[in-house]
């Protein structure tokens, strides 16, 4: 008897992890909806595959969450194998100079918007044999990189979010797994650091713009590291996290550490002394 076909949902697609995501899923015979703000920006995907699909989502807006899942719904006949929550965005501040604003977005974006899509495709996903949530996460949620704070702080709470839906899912019978996500080439630090002329910490700017391009230089590519997520993803037995990216057996090792070492290999990584000697020399 022939299997049914499996469908992905894929938030993010018109660059970066989600578009090669897409083409991952797609590539293991998965019909996949891809959804960007535009759902004009993936018809390269779309005329290049015929099991990719174009929705559009704009992702901290629940009316547009609700009209998904309406579309995917009639498209898929009500069922729903993998929700992939992978947009995301990005704000580089220091605690100090941070707007409330950006960071208020900054969260509807990287974790309330999640929570909404869970909420509302959970009955989809109830309908597959083999449900999962697949969290698109980052290794900041544990380490505390210098001068983005609020994005450290949406992935530590998109982290423990994921870890109390995977108890309340177990019921249900939907598996949820969360990508701890190391250095991968992007542009989702294209804005830059945010910081006022009158800031603190600008003795350390141009120090955490280098140590963050060298990251991007040599991270992983997002071809590599959709292949290697999408393939552990369709194994029948999968970890509940999934460690993927440039750097992440280091930063996991980095866990152990007492915080007291961890701060001091941080402090001098970042050189945060330079903004004590700046305070010291007024």
């Amino acid at each position: 008897m022939a299997q049914p076909p499996m469908f992905a949902l894929i938030t993010g697609c018109s660059s970066g992890i989600g578009r090669d995501l897409a083409i991952a899923f797609a590539a293991k015979g998965v019909t996949v909806l891809a959804t960007a703000r535009s759902a004009e920006s993936l018809s390269d995907l779309t005329s290049q595959y015929d099991n990719i699909e174009s929705f559009s989502l704009e992702a901290s807006n629940p009316d547009s969450i609700n009209e998904l899942k309406e579309a995917v719904s009639e498209h898929t006949g009500g069922r729903l194998d993998f929700l992939v929550n992978n947009a995301g965005t990005h704000y580089a501040s220091t605690s100090l100079d941070l707007d409330i604003e950006e960071v208020v977005h900054l969260f509807q974006v990287n974790v309330f918007a999640v929570m909404r899509l869970c909420q509302v495709f959970v009955p989809l996903l109830r309908r597959s044999d083999r449900a999962r949530i697949v969290q698109i996460g980052s290794v900041t949620r544990e380490l505390p990189i210098v001068w983005q704070g609020p994005y450290n702080a949406s992935k530590a709470a998109l982290s423990q979010y994921s870890k109390t839906l995977r108890l309340e899912m177990m019921p249900l019978g939907i598996e949820v797994i969360e990508i701890v996500t190391g250095f991968v080439q992007s542009n989702i630090l294209h804005h830059g650091l945010q910081a006022p002329g009158s800031s603190l910490y600008l003795p350390i700017k141009r120090i955490v713009e280098d140590i963050k391009y060298q990251g991007n230089k040599n991270g992983m590519s997002p071809h590599a590291y959709a292949t290697s997520v999408v393939a552990k993803l369709m194994r029948p037995r999968v970890s509940v996290e999934i460690w993927e990216g440039a750097l992440t057996k280091l930063i996991y090792l980095l866990n152990f550490l007492p915080l007291w070492l961890l701060n001091w290999i941080l402090v001098r990584r970042f050189k945060l002394d330079l903004v004590k000697a700046r305070l010291h020399r007024r």
